[in-house]
């Protein structure tokens, strides 16, 4: 079948979808480790109920997870917010925070959303990888539960992910904290999820997520302390706290690391993976020699507390990695997440966000999505029969339209972007490239980077000597 026939069988029936697949509560049983039961569904809806209160806005239309500065939206919140929606079964916020993340992206991020914005426009338009792959597997879990074309979206993201956002270090395969920046030398081992990399790899029906998952386990135990386990915020990949050469991030457990132990415990609770086990046992062991009242939020990596406050960050992810170790553990912690119920910092953004994630996890409503080995999914690349250059998407745009078309053989590409008066605005392709479907975005700028005005513009595509013009319309 091909994909674009797909694509829009899916857009018209999406909206006939009725009802979700898997309401929450679920309150299932993983296939390994242990969920809690001190956790009451009541106590997590007030949580989540509280966290919509406090961090998500509407805007034009749409949806955005602010931070404490309410004025300001991150990524990362995204990610988080786009979980909890798809997880909830709230459809008509979850679109809300999808179109959002869309109207966002940029090309410094190689269009994906830009890291720091606004309602009105975009502050930095850098990335952080951690909320694109928490984006990217929300929509695998919005497709679990609505169907539609929301795997679609997620294959564009990960597709962009896997071919610039990972470079490969000494043979592993090493992700870049954001687009522009990172790689070998400095990279976050908190972004880094094995289990949803399980997961891309079966959307994409290739190997390199599986190959990129267990590298992380490398990357991980390059960093952590043989002891504790615990991991510093930021490291290099092949394991020097703070990166290499130091560039002055935080070489220490902190924010950023809390959430290791409930990223790694995925690949244990929902696959088994033993590297995962030995990995939550040993850090949730350590976190269990303290006792949940008393954690405090940073540690150095042999354990020594750097930190004052007791909070859901921390005490939540200890928990989640207790999952993969013993039941008492478990509810040891789950009972302490219940006390800081609201106390103190934990409803600011970070910490409310992650124990709406953690309650989630802690109860067996965390479930991984499935995806079946003959679903059909934008990404195939089938040999194309002939040329089609597709109509972009969205069309009217602002301020990124998608560009598809098939190369039946190898040949000589070149897209460009015309206006009314057939001036050249910008080449945004110029490449030999090998039969396939591809995807290509214009993002409303010109050659020099400069914002376009609104209006009809034309893609001009050339491959070998066909050439197809598409007409398009950006709305500003």
């Amino acid at each position: 079948m091909n994909r674009y026939w797909y694509i829009f069988m899916s857009i018209l029936t999406a909206g006939q979808v009725v009802g979700q697949t898997r309401p929450f509560p679920q309150n299932m049983n993983y296939p390994y480790g242990f969920k809690t039961t001190v956790i009451t569904t009541e106590q997590i809806e007030n949580t989540y109920s509280r966290w919509k209160t406090l961090f998500l806005k509407s805007c034009n239309g749409m949806y955005r997870v602010c931070g404490d500065d309410e004025s300001i939206t991150i990524s990362e919140g995204m990610g988080y917010g786009m979980l909890l929606t798809a997880y909830f079964g709230e459809k008509e916020l979850f679109d809300g925070l999808l179109d959002f993340y869309l109207s966002k992206r940029t090309s410094n991020a190689y269009y994906l959303m830009g890291w720091r914005v606004n309602c009105e426009g975009i502050i930095d338009p850098g990335s952080a990888t951690d909320g694109d792959l928490d984006v990217a597997f929300a929509l695998i879990v919005a497709f679990n539960q609505w169907g539609g074309t929301y795997l679609d979206e997620a294959v564009e993201i990960l597709t962009i992910l896997e071919e610039h956002y990972f470079v490969s270090c000494d043979g592993l395969q090493t992700m870049k904290p954001g687009g522009q920046f990172g790689g070998c030398g400095l990279t976050d081992i908190s972004y880094y999820t094995p289990g949803y990399f399980r997961v891309f790899a079966k959307a994409m029906g290739s190997d390199f997520w599986n190959i990129a998952a267990d590298d992380a386990y490398i990357i991980l135990e390059n960093g952590a302390n043989e002891t504790t386990g615990l991991v510093p915020d930021w490291q290099s990949a092949d394991g020097v706290p703070g990166g290499d050469p130091h560039s002055g991030r935080t070489d220490y457990y902190r924010y950023d690391a809390s959430r290791v132990p409930w990223r790694m415990s995925w690949d244990y609770l929902w696959n088994g993976n033993e590297n995962a086990r030995d990995y939550c046992v040993k850090i949730s062991n350590f976190a269990n020699s303290i006792g949940a009242s008393n954690i405090v939020d940073g540690y150095d990596l042999d354990g020594t507390p750097r930190g004052q406050y007791n909070n859901s960050a921390f005490v939540g992810g200890f928990a989640a990695g207790a999952m993969c170790n013993n039941q008492e553990i478990v509810d040891s912690f789950a009972s302490r997440m219940i006390y800081l119920d609201g106390t103190g910092w934990d409803n600011n953004y970070f910490n409310l966000c992650l124990r709406c994630l953690y309650m989630l996890a802690l109860t067996g409503n965390f479930w991984k999505p499935e995806i079946e080995d003959n679903t059909p999914v934008e990404h195939t690349m089938l040999t194309p029969s002939k040329t089609d250059l597709m109509n972009n998407y969205p069309n009217p745009f602002n301020p990124v339209t998608s560009i598809f078309y098939d190369v039946p053989e190898r040949s000589e590409v070149r897209i460009t972007v015309y206006n009314l008066q057939g001036k050249e605005v910008k080449t945004i392709l110029k490449q030999r490239q090998t039969p396939g479907t591809y995807t290509q975005f214009w993002d409303g700028t010109d050659s020099k980077g400069r914002e376009v005005t609104g209006g009809v513009y034309f893609a001009r595509i050339k491959i070998g000597e066909l050439t197809q013009t598409q007409k398009m319309t950006l709305v500003k």
